[in-house]
């Protein structure tokens, strides 16, 4: 079995499967519509049952996600959570979770910006809850905080200093992190780049703002300096994020930043939406920010690709997606190597995820046999470098 990255087609919303070749799983984001499960709608992508068919079962044949990383709560992030993810004691839990097909989310990974704003939906709220009943555990020091469906890890700083007694428990900026599920992966990790300290600091606190922007990173072998493969995730973040996360890279020296910057596979924040070029609305800022266009000069190889996380794009409104978006990426990266959730793969009128799996030579896009769930090579994305750095937990 190879690394794999999965794009899941849920219209304007993100949920994205990296599945290692030990077959350790990190969800990042859920937008799981209660229409698109059965036989509701034909046309919506069934994410759910998908899920449940791509994770692991543990000896008591519960299914099981090893990580959860929600980058924000807006609910096209989050939307299903609360009716599809297990919440409570991991002891209890019973035949009728199992008959509900109820995830459990062995490691959670929680940003404070969730709990520093006001929820806005059910989803969010169920994400937080679970997240503060699993804190404090670890707070008591109780015999079970490191039990599967009891292990957290905090992401970036909090304003209110409400979670300081836990700073063991935190991963920030600049961190790489090797271990996930308690378990040490040898050749892959996660660089987080936000959220920053001001961003959760400051008066105005948006969540798109803040969302949790990190890199994947994957090798070939435990030894190699070089990444064969590296994805980047950035929820909805917008231009002053990234503007942020270019400076503060570069300041911390050539090296660190040519290896954190790097992509082969860059999902489009906010669904392909102009506030990642510049604020909206774009008849009144046109003008893409030059520092959201260098981050995509950070392309590696001579087939980089782009994931628009959204409905088709048109040239009429709404926004998100944007047509003048797209462009710019299309400007980087060529038509070919823009891929659209909504529109790539589409079989009998559903579409279908985006999968790349990755090879010594990079991520490799797999097509679906007709007829068959089976995956098999595309072409690869080309030649890549970098170098790794230092370990973190949980």
């Amino acid at each position: 079995m190879s690394n794999t990255i999965k794009y899941y087609p849920v219209c304007n919303g993100d949920q994205s499967l990296i599945t290692l070749e030990d077959k350790t799983t990190i969800l990042v984001d859920c937008n799981i519509r209660e229409g698109a499960k059965g036989d509701d709608d034909e046309t919506l992508f069934d994410a759910h049952s998908d899920l449940l068919d791509s994770i692991q079962k543990d000896a008591n044949n519960i299914p099981f996600v090893d990580v959860f990383i929600l980058t924000h709560g807006d609910q096209d992030h989050c939307r299903g959570f609360k009716n599809n993810f297990y919440q409570g004691d991991p002891s209890k839990y019973s035949k009728e979770d199992k008959e509900n097909k109820l995830i459990r989310v062995d490691a959670m990974w929680f940003s404070p910006m969730i709990a520093e704003q006001h929820n806005s939906n059910d989803d969010e709220t169920a994400y937080q809850e679970e997240a503060e009943r699993r804190l404090e555990l670890h707070r008591k020091n109780h015999s079970s905080r490191n039990d599967p469906g009891n292990r957290i890890r905090i992401i970036g700083y909090d304003g209110d200093k409400k979670y300081n007694d836990l700073d063991k428990m935190r991963s920030v900026p600049g961190d790489v992190v090797t271990r996930f599920n308690d378990k040490e992966q040898d050749t892959f990790s996660i660089f987080i780049h936000s959220p920053f300290k001001e961003q959760l600091t400051s008066a105005t606190k948006d969540k798109n703002h803040t969302s949790i922007v990190f890199q994947a990173r994957f090798k070939e072998k435990k030894a190699d300096t070089d990444f064969i493969t590296l994805a980047m995730f950035g929820g909805d973040s917008d231009h002053y994020t990234w503007e942020t996360i270019l400076d503060k890279t570069k300041k911390s020296g050539k090296d660190k930043s040519e290896q954190a910057l790097d992509w082969d596979i860059f999902l489009s924040p906010h669904h392909c939406s102009w506030s990642f070029f510049n604020d909206r609305p774009y008849d009144d800022n046109k003008v893409a920010k030059k520092t959201s266009l260098e981050a995509l000069d950070f392309k590696r190889g001579s087939n980089p690709k782009v994931i628009a996380s959204c409905r088709k794009i048109v040239s009429a409104k709404p926004n998100p997606p944007h047509d003048a978006a797209k462009k710019e990426y299309v400007a980087k990266v060529g038509d070919s190597n823009f891929l659209n959730t909504t529109v790539h793969d589409v079989k009998d009128e559903t579409p279908q995820p985006i999968i790349f799996e990755i090879s010594k030579n990079g991520p490799v896009k797999a097509k679906k046999v007709e007829g068959s769930s089976r995956a098999v090579a595309g072409a690869g994305l080309g030649a890549l470098n970098t170098v790794s750095s230092y370990g973190g937990t949980i």
